[in-house]
């Protein structure tokens, strides 16, 4: 018996000795912080909505209170034709968003509010493009981040 404790009592020392495995770094969510268009206005990108931060007037974050209750938002990745594919029924459109989006796949922010929504496409860790759709109109943006 005690040579068995004496055997478990020297190993001890190994056991601490031996590295731990190391959790997986946390990725960073690239949209996270405020972005902002030529013409001021701010978007703030949180981990589960988004703030619009006009130029005059206070913040308004998306939620069901704010879209009549019609509210989603996530974070995915999409492919260069589901994203031309946003905007059918505006060719021209469509063609200057095609010639933007020159990668087969994007880092995506989708955002559905009342009877709109919005798509927010990655193009750079310091740029992206956003498409607003309302019914079989719509829009892009592009919007650059500001700050670290």
């Amino acid at each position: 018996m005690h040579a068995g404790a004496s055997l478990i009592a020297a190993t001890l020392p190994l056991a601490c000795a031996m590295p731990r495995p190391t959790p997986p770094p946390q990725v960073e969510n690239p949209f996270l912080g405020t972005w902002t268009t030529p013409e001021h206005t701010g978007i703030t990108f949180r981990p589960d909505t988004v703030l619009e931060n006009p130029p005059q007037g206070p913040p308004q974050a998306f939620d069901k209170d704010a879209c009549g209750g019609v509210f989603s938002f996530r974070y995915a990745t999409a492919t260069r034709a589901a994203l031309t594919a946003l905007i059918p029924r505006q060719p021209g459109l469509r063609d200057k968003l095609s010639r933007l989006l020159p990668q087969p796949r994007y880092q995506v922010a989708k955002l559905t509010c009342d009877r709109g929504d919005q798509t927010y496409i990655l193009l750079t860790d310091r740029e992206l493009l956003a498409v607003y759709r309302d019914g079989d109109i719509g829009g892009i943006e592009r919007l650059v981040k500001r700050g670290p």
